[in-house]
């Protein structure tokens, strides 16, 4: 019995980690719990704080933010610290990555060395930066392809949003980006989240933008929103002119096209719509007229949730529901924090929290110990004062705080030298794997069969870092765009480099072009 007592039972669902979502708007501050038991989700707290249209600088702002955020965790009686925040849409890089084949242990060490991202994703400054969050979400090995979600932020940023909330009292534990948080409401909808294809829009003024979602693929539109038009929208409540949700409309639609073109389908059964501006019945009616082609519906976050009547009668004095759909999507992310889903969709998974790996380890460690000490307590109601002499024993022979936090500090230090140790190696092995592959691509000559006949080669230099270099002689000097014209269809950044007039008219021009293996 004792040991099916203290045995983990793989089959259940994993201990749920208290946490709450916590989203800060332009105006408002919003803070949403759930409950989840079974394939139900509970509401067990909903609060929002109002913020100034403006304040006298950044700081004033962030300390009415930290101010209100206090204000919540009193009045809601919240007593733990973890939390789920988001990022701006305009602060991420979210792209789907598309690259040949390749097996998970090639995967994860060009991932985990670079250089998989240095050929796939063009990031201004150093990849140490960023935090970075990625999965695979669909292979085809007969077709060679891999596709990759990629997710990333600048540190810099990432920890400007945490260093507020933790001065709230918070601990942020997740680190999402908003469209794919608002995306996450799916979760407490069972009966939707079957449709293959699903659309999210934002229109909050500052945060404009849509998430096509088609067969877990996701695809990411701007909603571009003039300063001028997101002031008024910020502003003037239901004195926005009619131009403006033309204007709006004119570029939801431009995204919807983008999305139906880029997924394949033929048409959108409906656009959820969500905003954190209070006038938001106003926005979703002009809206709703502009795009008579697609069946938009404000969003209810709460609608599939089971609430409580105290907190219904709370939610009813509130004039957006919507608004609490980002910290709602944020607040389900209680259960994969710490990975129990190594198969979850990508875009429900997202963490930017840096340093995310010690942090899961030190937090699965404490519920693992919360959750023995639990275990402990119900044998010791049963063996009484035998169970309290075997806690006492493991109370005095457990390491001390400062012990722990020592060790765990050497235990960094020896695991970074390692990390770096291990990447040289992997960059050596990966290089020497590769080697092979690579020189057999450069020395490929068939591309010049579709040069024109009339010239003739001196010289192919190919270069892995730098420009390959194709030199040959020509009577016509023109012929040179007919080259970069075959040329293009092979490589990549294809250009001139110069032309050597002969020195008479008997002898032939020179010509040098450069290209960059793809």
């Amino acid at each position: 019995m004792f040991r099916n007592l203290l045995r983990r039972n793989k089959d259940t669902e994993p201990v749920q980690q208290p946490i709450v979502g916590i989203d800060i708007s332009h105006s408002f501050v919003r803070v949403v719990q759930l409950e989840k038991k079974r394939k139900g989700w509970s509401l067990l707290k909903a609060s929002s704080k109002v913020l100034a249209k403006s304040y006298e600088n950044e700081d004033k702002r962030n300390e009415a933010i930290i101010t209100q955020l206090k204000n919540i965790k009193l009045e809601q009686k919240i007593k733990f610290d973890e939390a789920a925040i988001s990022l701006p849409v305009n602060s991420a890089i979210v792209q789907v990555v598309q690259i040949p084949y390749l097996e998970d242990n090639e995967l994860n060490e060009a991932a985990e060395n670079g250089s998989l991202w240095d050929t796939a994703i063009n990031l201004s400054g150093e990849i140490s930066e960023y935090s970075i969050f990625w999965q695979t979400i669909k292979k085809d090995k007969e077709k060679n392809t891999l596709s990759l979600l990629f997710v990333a932020s600048r540190i810099e940023e990432i920890e400007k949003n945490c260093d507020l909330v933790r001065k709230a009292g918070f601990d942020p534990i997740v680190v999402d980006v908003r469209c794919f948080a608002l995306r996450n409401i799916l979760k407490t909808m069972p009966e939707v989240a079957d449709i293959s294809t699903k659309v999210f829009v934002e229109i909050s003024g500052q945060e404009n933008y849509a998430v096509c979602m088609q067969d877990g693929l996701p695809f990411i539109y701007d909603i571009y929103v003039t300063e001028d038009d997101a002031n008024l929208l910020v502003e003037d409540g239901d004195k926005v002119p009619d131009e403006v949700f033309q204007r709006v409309a004119a570029q939801m639609r431009t995204a919807m096209n983008s999305c139906l073109k880029q997924s394949g389908i033929p048409s959108l059964e409906n656009i959820q719509l969500s905003s954190s501006l209070p006038f938001v019945k106003t926005i979703f009616k002009q809206l709703k007229s502009e795009l008579a082609e697609y069946k938009v519906e404000l969003m209810d976050p709460f609608a599939h949730l089971n609430v409580a009547s105290a907190l219904k009668d709370s939610l009813q004095s509130e004039k957006n529901n919507s608004s609490f759909a980002v910290a709602l999507g944020l607040a389900t992310r209680q259960l994969d924090i710490f990975g129990y889903f190594k198969f979850v969709t990508a875009v429900s998974n997202i963490n930017l929290l840096p340093n995310k790996k010690e942090r899961e380890k030190k937090e699965k460690k404490k519920i693992e110990t919360n959750g023995l000490l639990k275990k402990l307590m119900v044998i010791s109601s049963l063996l009484l004062w035998p169970s309290f002499a075997l806690y006492i024993f493991m109370a005095t022979s457990m390491y001390s705080a400062n012990d722990t936090i020592d060790m765990e500090n050497k235990a960094v230090v020896a695991e970074q030298k390692l990390s770096k140790k291990t990447n040289q190696l992997a960059e050596l092995k990966k290089w020497t794997q590769t080697s092979g592959l690579i020189n057999s691509r450069l020395l490929d000559l068939s591309y010049t069969a579709s040069f024109p006949s009339v010239i003739y080669v001196t010289e192919i230099i190919h270069q892995r870092n730098k420009p390959s270099l194709l030199v040959f002689r020509a009577k016509d000097p023109a012929v040179s765009g007919l080259v970069i014209k075959a040329l293009s269809s092979e490589f990549k950044n294809v250009t001139l480099k110069e032309i050597k007039s002969p020195s008479s008219n008997k002898d032939l021009n020179t010509i040098s072009i450069n290209f960059f293996i793809r």
